[in-house]
């Protein structure tokens, strides 16, 4: 561990979050062209698994990870399924931010699990992003009122929590060996919830849209997998979570734009509390012990 966090992780986080914002893009298009459901994030992370692996044969790179990492890399893996699956069952807006919970139980793992401090604007913060969520959803966070999408973009956030946290606590090991588990176990996830959502549409769509989503997993998915994950490994889950919350940023104002998704005063005070609450943790743990040497 060191004593002060470094830029780059930060500005790579930064960066990914960003590019995350507009995954709902691709996702929506390819449900369009007959990959409905689950089937969207499935091919894509087919195409990313498919990238990795080619990648670490031609660098002759070996899969030596500890238990503590695999375990990481799956919960990842699992966060990235259902969190593709969840943009298509529920609003983009909603998505995003049920996931974005994640902040929550990633504080709590750290203070519970990690040892590391809870500081009067650790609490400021998570209270300003559970408000912001609030006001984003439109003031409804009621489980009466959460859809199937709903839940299973909460079950994403809380798999990410645990991975992210475990991958900061395992041993060092290649960025691009955590993503290749990571893309491997989504696969896996998004199989089975593909098959139990039906059979893909059928049609012209369809023939182009597989090779399209197997290209955007090997050149979106998987670069901005690796980013992540080379960040998870140097940043605190807490901290790396509410940079990524970023995402918000690009994925609540694209959706708003592009699919005339509701956001009213409401949903603009939601997004800056909880982009303030980011900007705050990380701001107040740059001078703490946040951050992990590879």
């Amino acid at each position: 561990m060191s004593g002060r966090a470094s830029w780059p992780p930060v500005i790579f986080a930064g960066l990914a979050a960003a590019v995350w914002g507009v995954w709902w893009v691709p996702i929506r298009w390819l449900e369009s062209s007959g990959l409905h459901g689950p089937w969207a994030g499935l091919v894509m992370n087919c195409g990313a698994f498919l990238a990795a692996a080619l990648w670490l044969a031609v660098r002759g790179i070996r899969l030596h990870l500890s238990a503590r990492a695999l375990a990481g890399a799956a919960l990842v893996g699992v966060a990235v399924s259902t969190y593709s699956t969840a943009l298509n069952y529920t609003d983009v807006i909603r998505a995003v931010l049920l996931f974005y919970l994640a902040p929550v139980w990633s504080k709590i793992i750290e203070w519970a699990f990690l040892g590391l401090p809870w500081r009067r604007i650790s609490t400021v913060a998570l209270v300003a992003a559970l408000l912001g969520a609030y006001l984003v959803l439109g003031a409804e966070m009621s489980f009466g009122a959460l859809n199937f999408g709903d839940m299973v973009a909460l079950v994403s956030g809380v798999s990410w929590a645990v991975g992210a946290a475990l991958v900061f606590t395992a041993s060092a090991v290649s960025a691009y060996s955590l993503t290749t588990v990571s893309v491997f176990f989504a696969v896996l996830v998004s199989l089975p919830l593909a098959i139990a959502a039906g059979p893909p549409g059928v049609g012209d769509g369809l023939t182009l849209a597989v090779p399209t989503g197997m290209a955007i997993g090997a050149v979106y998915v998987l670069p901005t997998m690796v980013l992540t994950l080379w960040a998870a490994q140097r940043l605190a889950p807490a901290t790396l979570t509410l940079l990524l919350t970023a995402e918000i940023l690009t994925g609540v104002i694209s959706s708003a734009v592009l699919l005339a998704e509701p956001f009213g005063w409401m949903q603009a005070a939601g997004a800056v509390l909880i982009v303030l609450a980011a900007v705050a943790e990380v701001l107040s743990g740059m001078g703490m012990d946040q951050t992990k040497d590879h």
